[in-house]
């Protein structure tokens, strides 16, 4: 019998707890129902113009080096509509009914056929059948079945498209490409140039992005999930970070969670900055061995089934704020609390951000780091709030309303060399949570996680595997 378990030993035993199944179901059963994209759909076409089309392409397969490609992510905008997740497919919705390939309706949708041989490599492609049987859409062909006389364009005034241009074949398909989506988007640009139809792109962005703004019930509860899980993530860190770890190991310890709780990828690039990294906003890097007073501010969030959360800590490597770093840190979360109260329906999406503003300003100039307000971009050179959902950046109401969600992520960055005491140099600080407007005020779906000093540096002294 072992009297004493070394730290190899005690992690092993940890493992099962660690990877502890919490999925009831075989496989998740908890996305968007087929409703739901429906709904989305008629949502589309009762916006659309008359006698106009929208036409929606699927993302490519994008090639990374090689015969690797890079991780296939859908079009946001189509896996709104159809919750699709297969290249090589096309969404057609008229505004009204048309006949198509022998079937008449408003809705086409044309995917990629079954290949048992290229399954065996890469899964199962759902085809024709799967897609009418998984997602409940009665016309659907295969993509080989469309040709230039597929849809009959003489009767539309206009063709909506988020991806059409003058240059559209050229620049996300690439002219004469042999993949099908080239041949399907070339084919779309003759009958458009041979009917003369002209291009709206941007009523059809406008659709979509004001139905975008706000979620439905079923976009909340993921968009809730995301939050939750990134939350544990950043717990995780609070409690296991310590002076010797490096920036890297941070991240693998914030995205185990993301993983370990059913995130599919993380909502974006995972943003580790410590000491000077603390003042670059969308620094990547994540190398950098950190020290005994350092400050470690970890942007990092989870994606579940497609949609993102997008939350911000920052916090001490030695488990304590040092006297310069907690006053700076106190004043962020001072704007943030600010913001907070103005989270409300019916105000304007930028009020959260001038609020934050105001403390800012009157606290770096308290301080002595600013002498006018002119100077505040400097410290201060980001927007506190932008939508989230589908995209981490993703449309935001001009007037908040109920079922909008958005960040509210002021922040402080004061590199070193800056025009200021040397005493504050080093010290970037930004929190982030992810607001959800009510019909009573606003809910913080990311509250899970501790914002202010005192509870940050509690929660530094519990207990951790990684420690």
């Amino acid at each position: 019998m072992l009297r004493k378990l070394t730290p190899l030993v005690s992690f092993l035993l940890f493992i099962p707890m660690l990877i502890e199944a919490q999925q009831a179901s075989e496989y998740p059963n908890d996305y968007l129902s087929p409703a739901f994209h429906a709904g989305r759909r008629a949502a589309v076409r009762e916006m659309m113009p008359k006698n106009t089309v929208g036409i929606f392409f699927a993302s490519q397969v994008r090639n990374r080096n090689n015969d690797v490609d890079f991780q296939f992510a859908q079009n946001k905008n189509f896996y709104y509509l159809t919750g699709l997740e297969e290249p090589n497919s096309m969404l057609l919705i008229f505004k009204e009914p048309v006949t198509v390939l022998g079937k008449t309706g408003t809705e086409f949708l044309f995917v990629q056929p079954r290949n048992p041989s290229r399954e065996m490599w890469t899964g199962k492609i759902l085809g024709v059948e799967g897609v009418q049987e998984l997602y409940k859409l009665d016309n659907v062909f295969t993509h080989d079945q469309f040709t230039y006389t597929a849809i009959d364009l003489s009767k539309v005034d206009s063709v909506l498209t988020t991806l059409y241009s003058e240059n559209i074949i050229s620049k996300y398909y690439g002219r004469g490409g042999s993949d099908p989506l080239s041949k399907m988007a070339q084919l779309i640009d003759s009958a458009i140039t041979g009917n003369k139809k002209p291009n709206a792109s941007r009523t059809i962005g406008n659709i979509l992005r004001t139905l975008r703004a706000i979620k439905q019930p079923e976009e909340i509860t993921l968009i809730a999930k995301a939050a939750s899980i990134s939350t544990e993530g950043h717990n995780a860190v609070m409690k296991g970070i310590k002076t010797g770890m490096t920036e890297y190991q941070a991240q693998a310890i914030m995205e185990y969670y993301f993983k370990k709780n059913g995130s599919e990828y993380p909502g974006y690039p995972s943003i580790n900055g410590s000491a000077e990294n603390t003042c670059v906003l969308h620094y990547e890097t994540n190398q950098r061995l950190m020290k005994d007073g350092d400050l470690l501010l970890s942007d990092c969030a989870a994606e579940y089934h497609g949609y993102s959360a997008d939350v911000t800590r920052t916090i001490p490597v030695n488990g304590k704020f040092s006297p310069a770093q907690k006053i700076i840190y106190e004043l962020v979360l001072e704007a943030q609390d600010s913001a907070f109260l103005l989270c409300k329906s019916g105000n304007a999406s930028n009020e959260p951000h001038k609020a934050a503003v105001r403390v800012i300003t009157r606290g770096l100039t308290k301080l002595g780091i600013i002498a006018t307000d002119a100077e505040l971009r400097t410290y201060f050179p980001h927007g506190t709030s932008h939508g989230l959902g589908l995209d981490v950046h993703d449309p935001n109401p001009g007037i908040l309303q109920t079922g909008a969600v958005f960040t509210v992520e002021p922040g402080i960055y004061i590199p070193p060399g800056s025009k200021c005491d040397k005493k504050w140099w080093n010290i970037g600080v930004r929190i982030e949570d992810d607001i959800l407007i009510t019909d009573t005020g606003y809910q913080n779906l990311s509250a899970g996680s501790p914002r202010t000093v005192a509870e940050i540096e509690k929660m530094a002294k519990q207990k951790s595997i990684f420690k």
